[in-house]
């Protein structure tokens, strides 16, 4: 490591600990976090701003798209139906061919297209009275897309392919394995969930690693890992509500988010160091060990709610001080 503090790279932390010490005055400071990027420039402003409203441009097409079919149903002929969603597909795709896929104008406008697939599957549903499943219209929407999605090297568009993906296997669960009001209480489709998102996830950490650049953004990684570790902690806390029910199941289920939990600590402390994604591992430890009390304690309502309040609140603290420890020790190791 340098000696010499004019040696050490430009970092926030070395910047803002000058200003402590009165080395850097607060226009310097200023000056100095302009210049390393932090505080964004006029340019950068502007970027923002047109990123921001090509996105409010795309979601408001879309929007316009969907509530002028449903508007104007009864008025249009079934070619008319199907002739507008093409030509529109067609139109936006050859806008996106125009602007190329490594600009984010190009690249939302390949998302559009893979949204209007799906309502052009949605429009021939309704037309046909296919009777198909709403598995298979998801199922066919994301096969479709898949193409788009591989070229695209977009992250919201291969996470609506994902998205996809779960709500294929969901509502066929829920339609082919397990008709019934109540499938959403299901172990196997949580667990299959779990290995679809976490195989998702660990695609993701591995193209990170890797340092593929359309995948560099944290938000992805940190969107899969909640969806991971909801598939785990929903189960788990049913298996504490309801001791009789798949005994097996439920040990596999329980272990299974231990494990995780531990490892995700590990990693996200020691590996790649993610606080928010801490956090989210101490909310579901949080959320467990609150629903176990609350099952185990033979007490009168007045007095459990009274000790789980307790039991929340000491949780909460004892997290809020780890993280901020966890914090700490991240930015002397950064020095």
């Amino acid at each position: 490591m340098p000696t010499d503090p004019l040696d050490r790279p430009a970092l926030p932390i070395y910047l803002y600990r000058l200003a402590r010490v009165k080395h850097l005055t607060p226009s310097a400071l200023d000056q100095a976090l302009y210049l390393i990027g932090l505080i964004p420039n006029q340019t950068a402003w502007r970027r923002f701003i047109d990123s921001l409203l090509l996105l409010l441009g795309t979601t408001l097409i879309l929007s316009g798209i969907i509530f002028f079919f449903a508007y104007n149903w009864a008025e249009m002929s079934r070619l008319t139906k199907f002739g507008l969603i093409q030509l529109g597909i067609l139109i936006i795709a050859a806008f996106a061919s125009r602007y190329g896929l490594e600009r984010l104008v190009g690249q939302l406008a390949l998302f559009t297209t893979a949204i209007l697939v799906g309502v052009l599957l949605a429009v021939l549903g309704q037309i046909y009275q296919t009777g198909a499943d709403a598995f298979e219209l998801f199922l066919t929407w994301a096969i479709l897309i898949t193409p788009w999605v591989l070229i695209g090297q977009f992250a919201p568009l291969w996470l609506l392919l994902l998205s996809l993906f779960n709500l294929s296997l969901i509502f066929y669960w829920n339609q082919v394995i397990d008709y019934g009001e109540y499938f959403f209480y299901s172990t196997p489709l949580y667990l299959l969930l779990f290995v679809l998102n976490g195989t998702a996830l660990s695609i993701w950490e591995y193209a990170h690693q890797q340092s593929v650049v359309w995948l560099q953004g944290d938000w992805l990684g940190r969107i899969l890992f909640t969806i991971i570790l909801t598939t785990l902690i929903v189960p788990t806390l049913y298996a504490i509500v309801e001791q009789e029910w798949e005994p097996l199941l439920r040990s596999v289920t329980i272990i299974l988010y231990v494990i995780v939990t531990l490892f995700s600590l590990w990693y996200y402390r020691h590996q790649r160091h993610d606080l928010l994604l801490l956090a989210v591992c101490l909310l579901g430890i949080l959320m467990t060990v609150t629903t176990l009390m609350g099952r185990l304690l033979p007490l009168e309502m007045e007095i459990t709610w009274l000790i789980l309040a307790a039991v929340i609140i000491g949780q909460a603290t004892l997290a809020t001080k780890w993280l901020i420890i966890v914090a700490k020790n991240a930015q002397k190791e950064s020095k």
